[in-house]
């Protein structure tokens, strides 16, 4: 208890530190963020697919707020720690991580949430002109289901954080883990609905899809954002979520120890 309430009571002043971080490299911040505007892309093509016909029962117009919705869940749950973790594990420098009394991934979180304003500074004037030219895509749903938003797209940061520490980790047994993550990416932008709503695949795909992490991270708050998921299915989704944080939370907890202790074994 002692440990949490050092870690809560630093965290605002670590906060204030990785804000002004998080400023003075505001142009390489700006282009990670630039480079997760795919469902830019993909609103325009599916829509044009989506004018002739609905595909899957998604009208173009829903098809439309999906990727809407997309967009600003992809900017909110956004964690690029994997290649961090492989830079300091690989050249040293986590050692002076590691003999500070808070806990580097702690460290990392806190680096974590303090990009998001910086995040949404850089999204809203492309939701402004989105809102401008489509004022019908960004409809926001009833309170109840805004709640749920809120509650799903933190589990999906949570999940995706985890996700990254875990490959992370890996770094500690290998020369670079950002390969394997990497594969995980191209597997996650096909199969968590970023690049196409997990609603367009065959009706088996979707049933295995529906207990795999790729959407916990992405289709479940697009979904509820852009209306298509509500109550008790939502909390279902939710559900789900949860039971993947923990899983993500014991493989990287597990990595990341065993790994510490091996890169101190070798006296890095």
């Amino acid at each position: 208890m002692s440990s949490l309430w050092r870690h809560l009571k630093a965290t605002p002043a670590m906060f204030r530190v990785s804000l002004a971080d998080t400023v003075a490299y505001r142009a390489e911040l700006a282009i990670w963020v630039l480079t997760a505007t795919l469902p830019l892309v993909m609103l325009a093509l599916w829509e044009t697919i989506a004018a002739g016909a609905p595909i899957a029962g998604m009208t173009k117009i829903e098809v439309s707020r999906y990727f809407a919705a997309a967009l600003i869940v992809r900017q909110l749950t956004g964690a690029w720690i994997v290649w961090e973790m492989n830079f300091e594990i690989r050249n040293g420098s986590l050692s002076a991580k590691l003999l500070k009394p808070l806990h580097p991934i702690w460290v990392w979180a806190v680096w974590t949430v303090s990009a998001m304003p910086f995040r949404m500074i850089v999204l809203t004037p492309l939701l402004a002109l989105l809102a401008w030219a489509r004022p019908e895509l960004l409809t926001l749903p009833a309170a109840p289901d805004l709640a749920l938003f809120a509650v799903s797209v933190t589990l999906a940061l949570a999940l995706a954080f985890l996700v990254q520490t875990a490959f992370g980790s890996l770094a500690f047994f290998m020369d670079r883990s950002i390969g394997m993550f990497s594969l995980w990416f191209g597997l996650w932008s096909f199969l968590s609905g970023y690049i196409a709503p997990t609603a367009f695949f065959p009706s088996w795909a979707q049933n295995i899809l529906y207990y795999l992490p790729f959407r916990a991270t992405l289709s479940i708050p697009v979904e509820i954002l852009s209306g298509r998921l509500h109550g008790g299915l939502a909390w279902q989704e939710i559900g789900i979520q949860c039971v993947w944080v923990c899983v993500f939370g014991i493989i990287a907890r597990t990595l990341w120890n065993t790994g510490v202790a091996r890169y101190e074994a070798f006296g890095s």
